[in-house]
């Protein structure tokens, strides 16, 4: 092969500026004159130009760089331990530190835990015969008592168990699917209207609405009436009987228990 005898110091700069922009390897260049050569039969080189070998080598170097490209994925992160689990994906537009606890344990400082940026996914698992909730810390890390909760039961056999609850209130919208159709929760976006008495806000500014909790205060019968009036009752908890006021006495928030359902929970802003 006589490519090295038709080559001038330009058409080389050409291939070195190429080759850099294209973060092609050494190996890679290997191949790519490989196919090169296939290309173009050895009798005819020394008759093309530095022009027609340039534009050759860019078609391949741009072929070799899609190639080379890699997916810009974070990797999978986990926390936890048991063989039931929830994956959970952060729909908001901040990074969010998401905890698990347990049912009699610290409602502040979690027994797992995982840090999401936006789009990203992570799983948490639990065992089977725990139950008790996953939240959002606020900017500080700190888990408030006011914060959205996904809440999980597994019993002996690990047959699960979920529900969305605002009933201590909102810094998060949750939705919740079993992979089978079904959903619960919601991934409306509704603190920026609700009333300011309702609000509070951490260091960057995310909102939490106040929750309904007992309504022994003005600040959560307005907090519970806003989110009534946004989502319902019948997708999340927003009173702790919200359950019980139905003629049929089914609970919609809850997912129909199947080992063969998969959780996935979308973590987006309140």
């Amino acid at each position: 092969m006589a490519v090295s005898n038709t080559l001038g110091p330009s058409i080389l700069v050409t291939l070195e500026d190429a080759l850099a922009h294209a973060g092609v390897t050494p190996a890679e260049l290997g191949e790519l004159f490989g196919n090169m050569a296939q290309q173009l039969p050895t009798q005819g080189v020394q008759n093309k130009t530095p022009s027609t070998v340039a534009a050759s080598l860019n078609a391949n170097l741009d072929q070799a760089s899609t190639a080379a490209t890699p997916i810009n994925t974070a990797p999978h992160v986990s926390a936890g331990s048991g063989s039931n689990s929830v994956t959970i994906q952060n729909s908001s537009n901040h990074v969010e530190k998401i905890g698990e606890f347990l049912n009699g344990g610290s409602t502040t400082t979690p027994v797992a835990e995982i840090t999401l940026k936006p789009g990203e996914s992570g799983t948490v698992s639990y065992q089977n015969g725990q139950g008790g909730y996953i939240a959002e810390a606020d900017a500080s890390g700190t888990y408030q008592p006011t914060a959205s909760r996904l809440e999980f039961y597994a019993d002996a056999n690990g047959v699960n168990n979920t529900d969305v609850s605002y009933i201590d209130g909102r810094n998060a919208s949750i939705e919740v699917s079993d992979g089978q159709g079904k959903t619960v929760g919601d991934t409306k976006s509704i603190a920026g209207a609700a009333p300011e008495s309702t609000l509070t806000h951490d260091s960057a500014g995310n909102a939490t609405v106040a929750g309904w909790y007992d309504g022994s205060s003005s600040t959560m019968q307005a907090g519970g009436a806003y989110m009534e009036q946004q989502l319902g009752t019948g997708n999340a908890y927003i009173h702790p009987n919200d359950d019980q006021n139905r003629a049929d006495n089914t609970n919609p928030m809850t997912m129909a228990q199947d080992k063969s359902q998969t959780y996935t929970a979308k973590f987006g802003d309140a």
